[in-house]
This record gives C-alpha cells, structure tokens and sequence, in this order.
C-alpha cells in the first residue's frame, strides 16, 4: 500500500511539474537591438541558444516605411500552413491580441495608419501553442490603405486577423 502512495504522490508531482512548464501565449517580447540597411532588426528569444529562432530581417527597428511595406522573418524551423503540421508566425501589430497567420517567410503589410508601430512576431506550432522564440520592431508608417497578406516560400494563405487560413 506504501508504494502505491508513493507513486499517486509521484504522478501528482510530475502532473504539477508539467503543468508549471507550460507557457503561455499571452505576446510579450523584449526589443532586440536595432539592426541597419536590411540586417536582423531583432533577436528572437531562442537567439545564441540551441534552440529554434525567429528574427525580424527587415524593416530594421526605427525605420521610417512607405506602405505597403514587406516584413520578413528568418527561423531555422520549416514555416507552412498549420495543416501541414509545419510551424507558422503569429504577426501582433500594436500590441492588440488579434493576429495575422504568417506560413512563409514574407508578410507585405498593408492598412497600418501613418505613424508609429509596434509589429511582434511569436513561432507557433501547428496547434498555435508558442514554440517560444519572438521578436519586434517598431517603425514609423509614413501612408498607405489596405489588409496585410501572406507572400514568399511558405505554403498555404494568410490574410488579417484570426487564424488566416
């Protein structure tokens, strides 16, 4: 009977663990360091690590753009429509909680009001749970109209808002 207790206890305490473990997928990231020309813009939180990345390669943080303007990511995992199992983006412009679907690598951004902006992209999983790398950048708008859409080597849609597929 002890080492029947003794193992509900252990089960209980790994269940705890687990579920301590979890993250959530509330958008927060912290600012990477400013990037020039078209370099990386800023750091996912899986950069320097063996883990996988995402970084923002261009707009640069702090540049001024002309909309539509595109973003681009770079991530060593392989990005596609959640369908597929791949890997895929969440775009957060503005801190706002909705967000577009990226499955390939380029997002033209279009319908962002002239002015400051604050773009975030977190890697997701197929099931949309954080893989954990994120990254930001804010920019300056100087015009444009529209919906943002997906475009580049990734497969399957995008377009604004909720899951995009």
């Amino acid at each position: 009977m002890r080492s029947h207790r003794t193992f509900v206890f252990a089960a209980g305490a790994a269940a705890l663990l687990a579920l301590a473990a979890c993250g959530t997928s509330t958008p927060s990231a912290s600012s990477g360091s400013a990037g020039s020309g078209g370099s990386s813009a800023s750091s996912g939180s899986g950069a320097g690590s063996n883990g996988p990345t995402l970084t923002i390669v261009s707009p640069a943080t702090g540049a001024s753009v002309t909309a539509p303007f595109m973003l681009k990511v770079n991530s060593d995992e392989t990005l596609g429509a959640p369908s597929t199992g791949d890997d895929h983006v969440h775009v957060f412009f503005d801190g706002s909680s909705s967000y577009t679907v990226l499955t390939s690598d380029q997002l033209k951004v279009k319908g962002l009001s002239p002015g400051k902006h604050t773009i975030m992209v977190t890697l997701q999983h197929a099931d949309h749970s954080p893989v954990g790398p994120k990254a930001k950048v804010t920019v300056t708008v100087t015009g444009g109209s529209g919906s943002s859409s997906n475009t580049g080597t990734g497969s399957g849609g995008g377009g604004a808002g909720g899951y995009g597929y």
